[in-house]
């Protein structure tokens, strides 16, 4: 089985910059607040959020339920600052949502200081939490909203709350509007240790240019000028072509931090009987010849058409050896080819 590389080094270079970039606006983000510009009504939509959230973090009343939030999917990549950059989806649901447009709160809380007032902002301002980030998001046509956050490894309460754009200037007594909270445990993982290990594994549709002006605001899966289109479901027709990007981190390095790794793919289809093997690609070398260094991670990027692949559900077995420690790491990326 062919392993198709055109475009490969390209394309590893634009998304190990872009994850840089990425990574610069997201420690930016926690001060958007105070850096744009509200309307009245905006400010009410903020204050409603942040007060409910505040509210239900310590205990005091249960999640709002009015709008429906669920957890969709998420995948984790180190940045260039050691901390964990997390493009993450929920799933709104429309048919609560009166305005094309809805204001977004996403906090991310120490865990178990929920009730515990959190350390004050300049001039005794406003808490200082480790994420969080105001915005005013199209929900898309499935209800599904995509943002990202960036934090260091650790345990976490993650917040995403929800309400229509409001139009109230100002809030009295019957001001009660409807407000949906997920609340969500989060456990970040650390890419920082000296021990061989990979980023999430991201099934992607397609690698193509982001549009101009586009950034992680607008689509966090992009970096820097490259856009990654994550799979919604891991279902893939004969005529596409699977498509896995990932990092690889902890490796041992030479002298000068390149890497040397070699790295096999191997499917597996899945019947009645059990899995049977496939078929797999040609191991692949990444070493002195490749321009990343271990320090940074490394990043790889698979690409296989399916013309050859029967109808069925696969599961692609990826096996990372870190020749000079000897140490390995396998992930495991479960797909679909669906009947023509």
């Amino acid at each position: 089985m062919k392993k198709k590389m055109r475009g490969i080094g390209a394309l590893c270079a634009a998304l190990t910059i872009g994850l840089g970039s990425s990574a610069v606006i997201a420690q930016k983000a926690a001060d958007d607040k105070k850096e744009v510009k509200r309307t009245k009504a905006e400010q009410v939509d903020i204050d409603t959020l942040v007060t409910t959230v505040d509210s239900v973090a310590a205990g005091r009343v249960p999640a709002p339920s009015d709008i429906a939030v669920t957890w969709d999917t998420s995948h984790f990549f180190r940045a260039p600052d050691g901390a964990t950059y997390m493009p993450f989806s929920v799933v709104v649901d429309k048919s609560k949502i009166a305005t094309p447009t809805a204001a977004l709160y996403v906090r991310v809380a120490n865990k178990g200081a929920g009730a515990a007032a959190p350390a004050k902002g300049k001039d005794n301002k406003a808490p200082i939490h480790p994420w969080e980030k105001f915005d005013f998001a199209t929900v898309g046509p499935d209800g599904k909203v995509s943002r990202y956050l960036q934090v260091k490894p650790g345990d976490y309460d993650l917040f995403v709350a929800v309400k229509d754009k409001g139009t109230v200037e100002k809030a009295d007594k019957n001001y009660t509007p409807k407000v949906g909270i997920l609340k969500k445990d989060l456990t970040v993982p650390d890419f920082t240790k000296a021990e061989l290990g990979t980023s999430s594994m991201l099934l992607s549709t397609a690698i193509q240019p982001a549009a101009g002006g586009q950034t992680a605001d607008d689509d966090p899966y992009i970096f820097g000028q490259m856009q990654i289109v994550p799979s919604r479901d891991g279902k893939y027709k004969k005529t596409d072509t699977l498509s896995v990007v990932y990092w690889v981190y902890g490796a041992t390095g030479d002298a000068t931090g390149k890497p040397d790794l070699t790295i096999e793919n191997s499917f597996n289809q899945k019947t009645a009987e059990g899995e049977k093997f496939f078929n797999k690609t040609q191991p692949q070398a990444v070493n002195g010849q490749s321009p990343y260094n271990v320090s940074t991670g490394v990043p790889n990027f698979l690409e296989v058409p399916l013309v050859s692949f029967a109808p069925g559900d696969y599961r692609l077995e990826i096996k990372i050896t870190d020749k000079p420690s000897g140490k390995t790491v396998t992930q495991n990326v479960s797909f679909t080819v669906l009947p023509s």
